[in-house]
């Protein structure tokens, strides 16, 4: 289900983050594809305006600050199996290998983040309570001018080139530490996408 001695290319600038490729193995992403929840059962969100955060996608929250969510009975068996694995010992243990941050005693959420044409996420670092993220693409097949780029940046300013960025789908996925620098954002999934950007996002939260 997770290979936790898949490559990973570490990086120290401009925080801790890391891509990590094929951590869930393809034929088990595909049948987490086939699992997918029906469309009505993802919850839009979406924030405007000029606060320091907004976005557009569609959620399903799976697991809550450790605890299930009603959407668990929405996805099918590899789902679970795949959330079991997410909150395991070895897991938490690979977090802290490969980004030097320890997540023993954090509390996840763990969810499914569908994008669609034109839905992004701007610039920002994350709340002060959350220690680490996870998002692991579940697209087999995206290019680069399918839009949805996950992007490290150095600050808020989107006229700024990012520092770096990675194409959500081959296997990949990206972690990443927590601070007053994790700048990051999504950039917005391009109108022609030939199908919707899938991610599952683990975040780690401090207790209390």
């Amino acid at each position: 289900m997770l290979d936790l001695n898949a490559p990973v290319e570490r990086h120290d600038e401009p925080y801790r983050w890391a891509v990590a490729h094929s951590v869930i193995p393809e034929p088990t992403t595909r049948i987490l594809r086939e699992q997918l929840p029906a469309p009505q059962d993802l919850h839009p969100a979406e924030r405007t305006g000029d606060g320091d955060k907004t976005y557009r996608m569609a959620v399903l929250p799976l697991i809550h600050r450790g605890a299930h969510e009603p959407g668990m009975a929405k996805v099918g068996e590899k789902w679970h199996e795949l959330v079991s694995r997410l909150q395991s010992d070895a897991y938490r243990d690979w977090v802290n290998r490969t980004i030097g941050i320890d997540v023993t005693d954090t509390m996840m959420d763990i969810g499914l983040f569908v994008f669609r044409g034109g839905d992004r996420i701007s610039a920002h670092t994350d709340k002060p309570g959350k220690r680490a993220t996870h998002v692991i693409y579940l697209n087999d097949d995206w290019r680069r001018e399918h839009g949805g780029q996950f992007e490290v940046r150095t600050g808020p300013d989107l006229s700024i080139s990012p520092y770096a960025t990675v194409i959500p789908g081959g296997g990949r996925s990206v972690v990443f530490a927590r601070s007053e620098r994790s700048w990051h954002a999504v950039a917005p999934v391009a109108a022609h996408a030939p199908q919707f950007r899938l991610t599952c996002q683990v975040e780690m939260w401090n207790l209390g």
